[in-house]
């Protein structure tokens, strides 16, 4: 089959660039993930791969694994109670599945995500059929295509409850069982999947991230003491150069606690926000990939952790972008005089889809730790 026939996706053609993405000469990163007996991924969005070849050529390089970014969220779903719409799920899905590489279900409950109409129902007393409702659509449709799923996303929000659940609408409808009734829906309509628990702010050496790591601890204690099918766990790695220390003894200490769960680890949601945006480009990438370096060299020293995905392969499409119509405030802000994108560079690729010193250090950690360490 020719490369153009391959990139045949949701009814519209995934059109190959004039020029081949800029392809690095040295192994690709699933190259070496695999290499290391591991997965690298990124998140994506089908109408930005539809309407950008060259992002689509450098995601096909590079990983073995898709997430979406946010296409599977509850309200992109089911904006109204009953009128679905999974056609850019399903565009994601085609694009991965007809080019070989796996799409990673993510997320079935999250407090951002839950549609408005759905909200004010759980929230009058609805009970759980909106939210069975839900499952079964979603995994009734995918369950059998995408083997893992992020079931539960970031319950933990320390400074309300001594268990340090969220206090949401989910908890306020259902109470602390909630996640645990989630993990038993997954499960009963997707009896094959790998299902994963995923959770931020747990990589710090700070006051916040050591009480969530407590926390966190005890959740997945206490749900595989109730016999959850928790499968796996996902650490978002969202680093952040404002945030101070970070480190890798603690990290590791972390990890090996997690491990004696017995469940798959991922890193899911890979990338760094900078400090300063008004430093020398050279300055900012080298800052970026060393924390991003230190992470992964101790992520990747623990066995259980099996893949890593990052949170957009190129920073053309960062969540943690400054808009335009917001440089002249940011600028202001730092008492900095300049231009810029203003785009936060901490990703594997920068806006123009250029390989970033982020790539590389991403590439070197997995060379780092070969198959069978």
């Amino acid at each position: 089959m020719s490369r153009r026939n391959l990139l045949l996706g949701a009814g519209a053609l995934f059109t190959l660039p004039t020029e081949r993405a800029r392809a690095p000469e040295r192994a690709s990163l699933r190259e070496a993930a695999a290499r290391s007996g591991r997965r690298f991924g990124a998140a994506a969005r089908a109408e930005q791969i539809a309407a950008e070849p060259d992002l689509a050529e450098a995601l096909l390089v590079e990983c073995d694994a898709l997430t979406p970014e946010i296409s599977m969220k509850w309200d992109a779903i089911e904006p109204e109670p009953g009128r679905r719409d999974f056609s850019r799920s399903d565009a994601l899905l085609r694009f991965a599945t007809e080019n070989g590489r796996a799409l990673h279900g993510h997320t079935l409950i999250w407090h951002r995500s839950i549609p408005p109409w759905a909200e004010a129902a759980l929230a009058e007393g609805a009970g759980w059929a909106p939210v069975a409702a839900h499952f079964e659509a979603v995994l009734g449709r995918y369950g059998n295509e995408i083997a893992t799923w992020d079931v539960v996303n970031e319950p933990i929000d320390t400074g309300h409850r001594m268990d340090g659940l969220r206090d949401g609408t989910f908890l306020r409808a259902f109470g602390e069982g909630y996640i645990e009734r989630a993990f038993h829906e997954a499960r009963a309509h997707a009896p094959g999947a790998v299902l994963f628990l995923n959770e931020y702010g747990l990589d710090y050496d700070i006051p916040v991230e050591r009480d969530r790591r407590y926390l966190f601890l005890k959740l997945v204690e206490r749900l595989r003491q109730a016999g959850a099918p928790l499968g796996g766990i996902g650490l978002q790695g969202h680093l952040d150069l404002r945030k101070g220390p970070f480190s890798e003894p603690l990290f590791a200490g972390f990890l090996r606690d997690l491990s004696g769960f017995g469940l798959e680890i991922h890193i899911t949601e890979l990338d760094v926000r900078e400090h300063d945006l008004t430093a020398p480009p050279l300055v900012r990438d080298r800052l970026v990939a060393e924390i991003a370096k230190r992470y992964l060299d101790v992520a990747l020293d623990c066995a259980a952790v099996r893949a890593v995905s990052t949170w957009g392969l190129s920073t053309r499409h960062s969540w943690l972008a400054i808009e335009p119509e917001d440089l002249d405030f940011y600028w202001r802000l730092v008492g900095g005089q300049g231009k810029g994108p203003g785009f936060n560079r901490g990703l594997p690729y920068d806006s123009d889809m250029r390989p970033a010193p982020m790539r590389e250090a991403i590439l070197a950690a997995f060379e780092r730790r070969p198959l069978g360490f």
